[in-house]
């Protein structure tokens, strides 16, 4: 039987070789020529395919095994977008691979609800650290060992949002495994207290793996709900959340996060060309 919608069906694509190439990864099928060092890791396709159409001459070089990667250029600077979906599960594999192929930098540009009561969809939180409440990390680092962003990087998405006049809240935030968990009152309650700023999925994954291999890695993230501002119409019935197709205030914070990641990826790749 046809199957109906099959233009939005997923659709796998796996670059053509040259003489003399082949494919080193297991999930991730691209060449190594259209890969770079500087690599931006949304879990959102759609979020991933906006970054992309925000660079010069992007194509998409790889989709496989549910991973979308597009490479162009910033200003001149030879970047790449990698989608990684939901979870520290599949942002580690996307980062080993990715790692394995030559990429060290990376900017999680992704999305989070807010823990503290002055914050609301739309708003950006930078992590400066992330308390890990994932398992995913725990496979390389035991538990006490502190998933922190990398200073450089970081401050650099903090130096180009106060160029563009962009609000950041940087702080520790919070990221688990379980989206749908059993909900642990006392230690949300502590994590308010402590001054945690929001809570996602993968930083945590995402940063004890920087520490482990010597990556530099940073993670941005636009509320997609929060006490601070009505959501309006939520995207589910059983949460108040923000649908980020249609929230004009989720769109917003999105598009400024993605300029401000795409600035700071730019400024540390021309520093590390000085240093060369």
């Amino acid at each position: 039987m046809p199957l109906q919608h099959d233009e939005f069906a997923y659709r796998e694509y796996v670059p053509t070789l040259q003489e003399g190439e082949r494919f080193t990864e297991h999930h991730i099928k691209v060449r190594r020529a259209d890969l770079s060092r500087y690599v931006f890791i949304p879990g959102s396709h759609l979020r991933g395919r906006r970054m992309a159409e925000m660079l010069d001459n992007a194509r998409l070089v790889s989709a496989t095994r549910g991973y979308y990667l597009y490479s162009g250029t910033y200003k001149g600077i030879f970047m790449t977008v990698c989608s990684t979906g939901m979870g520290g599960p599949a942002t580690a594999i996307a980062m080993e691979e990715l790692g394995r192929m030559g990429a060290d930098t990376f900017i999680r540009v992704g999305s989070a609800g807010a823990v503290q009561e002055f914050l609301g969809v739309g708003d950006i939180a930078v992590a400066t650290a992330t308390y890990r409440g994932g398992g995913t990390a725990d496979r390389y680092l035991p538990a006490g060992f502190p998933a922190s962003a990398n200073f450089t990087l970081t401050r650099a998405m903090v130096d180009a949002a106060t160029r563009a006049g962009v609000r950041l809240h940087t702080g520790v935030c919070t990221a688990g495994d379980a989206f749908y968990g059993p909900d642990d009152e006392r230690e949300q309650s502590l994590l308010k207290k402590a001054g945690v700023l929001a809570i996602e999925m993968e930083s945590d994954t995402a940063f004890i793996l920087g520490h482990y291999h010597n990556w530099r890695v940073a993670a941005g993230f636009v509320l997609d709900g929060g006490p601070a501002r009505d959501i309006l119409e939520s995207s589910a019935t059983t949460m108040a959340i923000a649908n980020h197709g249609t929230n004009g205030e989720f769109r917003k914070g999105e598009e400024a996060l993605i300029r401000v990641a795409l600035e700071a990826m730019a400024e540390v790749a021309l520093q590390d060309s000085a240093r060369q």
